[in-house]
């Protein structure tokens, strides 16, 4: 991936979509959801960090700001 298209993929969809599901735990009735969805985000921040280049710390801090 060339550095435009991974800006784009990055700003447009990974952010959007981690934002998405952090909103989730925090929306989270009870435990069994709440791990869902830690779950899904562990594994998605993975594919994601993979997919840039970059590793997953890196990127769950870009997604912080």
């Amino acid at each position: 991936m060339d550095r435009k298209r991974k800006l784009h993929y990055y700003k447009y969809i990974v952010k959007r979509h981690l934002n998405d599901i952090r909103a989730h735990i925090g929306q989270s009735k009870n435990e069994m959801e709440r791990s869902y969805y830690r779950t899904r985000y562990a594994a998605q921040l993975s594919i994601y960090a993979e997919a840039l280049g970059i590793q997953e710390r890196y990127l769950e801090r870009f997604i912080q700001k």
